[in-house]
């Protein structure tokens, strides 16, 4: 049953008139003065006022969808005070400052509002404005932005979200929040989101940014290229991070900036296997906070079934639109946008230059949730995830960026999205009876490897230093679960899931040196080790290199460091399959790279003594 497109709630020659009119003659022409019906509760029963006082709707558990408030009505309705009793801690105005001065009373002088901010601040409440036009729309990148806050402020408590009346731009928002978060196609959130809140998402012009929305999203979400399963073409290492950049937000997107989001779970996830210790503590937590995207997500199917919007699903079956990252199983508005097909159905990436403008923005805007990089040009370390008392060698402190005040240590945790449709707990118990399968492989080998710290032999890091030094192609098994793997990475946020819990050091192995493989350049071209050639002598060597090269090398080495301090012997045979997977030569010419050799050993001292 295909899902049925949704329509703008006006009428084209509506938009039209709307468009025309300036919008302050259009506030004093149509929406009433003082007796806007949104400006108070007059015209709204109670059921339609879950804040009192406001024409307000709960769209999700979390969210509110609402008119806008005032002082007086702030002051009269003590609306602090309910937002305290339901636990709401942000307020995200959509709203250009100075819109709609004619209706209810007048604004407040400061801000060019209906209220002051402070009101809320002072009161612990955050506030966030993303201004965009009544009826209207703003940039993908203002989007992006939104949604990202909300997904944070979302996390920090309920949140309370309004423009003037509540429907148009606010239904956006959160509509294209709920495709961020929850992977459904537009017309779902769309949908969804006009249950909860009807008439939300007004014109022509804001359903088509949702969809666009959905569109840019699916594109970006690609982890491994595969043509076959048209998934989009090869990327270089920088488009990559073009595009995770987009994606991510928070402390998350500080830590990766410079580093594949894939490259570096990979590596924490050997290094934590190698030292026989569990995902790190963060990504658990992560892992068990998106129960409740799991419930939204069962809830918004659930209603959209009932209102007979999606099929029933049987146990197990998944749509189209879930298990696929293409473009082109999501439904396409082209009953109104003002597109032609063939546009449509081409439009499966964004190009560079594109991608750049939204990384170069992000990296000027500085606005309360996103702070600067690190500006002291920290090398990684992936032994700052791990207990102190459990890491080989000296303890390490973990640095803060410039600007930045702690009372405590921090580590460089991660907020992992995992799928809110399956987070299957058979996938971890797979992964530990495939575990202890690989493990009784390697341990016909009777060469042990020792810790330095805790003499003894560990087979784990045995296991695990093997695969990452194993010259030889993977067994068709392997190839198999690997090719699995990053067809959920592609597909869905269930593939993070899957991925923390792999206990299989081949498996881990052939998806790391195959994202690097599969990237369209090499992470070292000719020029570059001609580079690192002439700087060999150097007190740091990978400095000639640009920052995503730097860092995707340094996160490399950080878990080969740990697995050597368990295996040293295999130090050399880790480092000419990390040389072949960076350059992409033959291993007939490994000897010829003698130089680079060098530089990679002198750079692995370095980072594990750092």
């Amino acid at each position: 049953m295909p899902i049925p497109v949704p329509q703008p709630a006006y009428s084209q020659a509506r938009e039209n008139l709307v468009k025309a009119i300036p919008p302050k003659l259009l506030c004093l022409l149509a929406c009433g003065g003082i007796d806007c019906r949104y400006e108070g509760p007059a015209c709204w029963k109670l059921n339609q006022q879950v804040i009192r006082g406001l024409f307000s709707s709960w769209v999700t558990d979390d969210i509110i969808a609402m008119a806008r408030p005032s002082n007086h009505l702030i002051e009269k309705y003590n609306i602090i005070e309910q937002f305290r009793r339901l636990n709401i801690r942000s307020i995200i105005n959509m709203q250009l400052s100075g819109e709609h001065a004619h209706c209810g009373p007048p604004l407040d002088p400061e801000s060019g509002f209906t209220y002051s901010p402070q009101i809320f601040m002072d009161n612990d409440i955050y506030f966030y404005n993303f201004g965009m036009p009544d009826f209207g729309v703003s940039s993908l990148v203002g989007i992006i932005d939104g949604v990202k806050v909300l997904a944070f402020a979302v996390s920090e408590g309920r949140v309370a979200v309004h423009c003037h009346a509540g429907l148009g731009r606010t239904g956006v928002l959160i509509a294209c929040y709920l495709i961020y978060t929850l992977r459904i196609s537009p017309s779902e959130a769309v949908h969804y989101v006009r249950i909860k809140r009807p008439r939300s998402i007004q014109t022509r012009a804001q359903l088509s940014q949702v969809f666009d929305f959905a569109r840019l999203l699916g594109t970006q979400r690609v982890q491994y290229p595969d043509l076959s399963l048209r998934h989009g073409d090869p990327f270089t290492l920088q488009h990559y991070l073009n595009r995770q950049a987009i994606l991510l937000h928070g402390q998350e997107a500080r830590t990766l900036r410079q580093t594949p989001k894939v490259v570096y779970l990979l590596c924490v996830r050997l290094s934590c296997l190698a030292l026989g210790l569990p995902a790190p503590p963060g990504i658990q937590a992560e892992l068990e906070k998106r129960s409740a995207l799991r419930t939204l997500n069962r809830t918004v199917r659930e209603t959209l079934v009932a209102k007979q919007y999606l099929p029933l699903l049987r146990e197990g079956h998944k749509g189209p639109w879930v298990t696929s990252g293409s473009v082109s199983s999501w439904d396409e508005p082209l009953g109104f946008l003002e597109r032609k097909r063939e546009v449509l159905l081409d439009k499966r990436s964004y190009s560079d230059s594109d991608l750049s403008k939204i990384a170069e923005h992000q990296d000027l805007d500085l606005s309360p949730y996103c702070t600067p990089a690190l500006g002291n040009e920290r090398q990684w370390c992936l032994q700052d995830l791990i207990r102190p008392d459990l890491r080989p060698g000296s303890p390490i402190v973990a640095t803060v960026s410039p600007g930045h005040q702690t009372t405590k240590k921090e580590s460089h945790t991660l907020n992992i999205p995992i799928s809110s449709m399956t987070t299957s707990n058979n996938c971890a118990k797979r992964s530990k009876c495939t575990a202890k399968k690989a493990l009784a492989k390697y341990s016909s080998n009777t060469e042990l490897c020792r810790n330095p710290h805790n003499p003894g032999p560990t087979s784990v890091a045995r296991a695990v230093a093997n695969a990452m030094a194993d010259f030889g192609p993977p067994g068709e098994t392997i190839l198999q679960r690997s090719a699995l793997l990053q067809e959920e990475l592609n597909s869905s946020d269930c593939g993070w899931a899957l991925l923390v819990t792999e206990s299989d050091p081949q498996v881990l192995s052939c998806l790391l040196w195959t994202w690097l493989d599969k990237l369209k350049e090499p992470v070292l071209g000719a020029e570059d080790v001609d580079r690192l050639s002439c700087g060999a002598n150097n007190r740091k060597p990978l400095n000639v290199l640009k920052k995503p090269q730097r860092h995707t090398i340094y996160c490399l080495l950080s878990c080969m460091s740990t697995v050597t301090s368990l295996c040293p012997h295999r130090e050399d045979a880790m480092l000419q399959q990390l040389m072949k997977a960076l350059t992409r030569r033959p291993r007939e010419e490994m000897r010829s790279l003698a130089t680079l050799m060098k530089v990679l050993k002198s750079s692995l001292r370095e980072t594990f003594h750092n």
